[in-house]
Parts: structure tokens; sequence; C-alpha cells
């Protein structure tokens, strides 16, 4: 018997929200829809993907080398 698929919290992908915009707000056909990497969809919904949040290694390493005046 197959292991069962363990359970997330992570909601589910809205995909009639992404159809939505990608067939009807944006005019896409389904080809184009399916062709489109994310990146394409956020950027033809003027969106800019974020970058990631500086860890806290990479900040104790810029304090290091740029260390405040006086501090």
């Amino acid at each position: 018997m197959p292991a069962r698929a363990e359970t997330c919290d992570t909601p589910p992908f809205p995909w009639d929200d992404a159809l939505a915009l990608g067939l009807g707000a944006l005019g896409w056909s389904p080809a184009a829809f399916w062709a489109a990497t994310p990146r394409e969809f956020a950027a033809a919904l003027g969106r800019r993907s974020s970058p990631e949040p500086l860890s806290r290694d990479a900040f104790e390493r810029l304090l290091a080398a740029y260390p405040d005046p006086g501090h």
C-alpha cells in the first residue's frame, strides 16, 4: 500500500483566481497561460518578486565589515 501523503498547513494554490487573471484580465490564450512561468505571470500583473530577507549571519557580516563610527 502506498505511503499516505503528509498533511501541510499551506493553503492550496488559488487556481480559480489565477485562471481568471490570466485568461480574463490579461486576455491570454490557454496556451499562453500554461506556457508562462510564474515570473512571467507576476511581471504581466505588474508585480516584482521580493528579494530574500537578509539572514542574521549576513547582517552580522555587514556590521563587522561596516561598523558604525563611535559604537
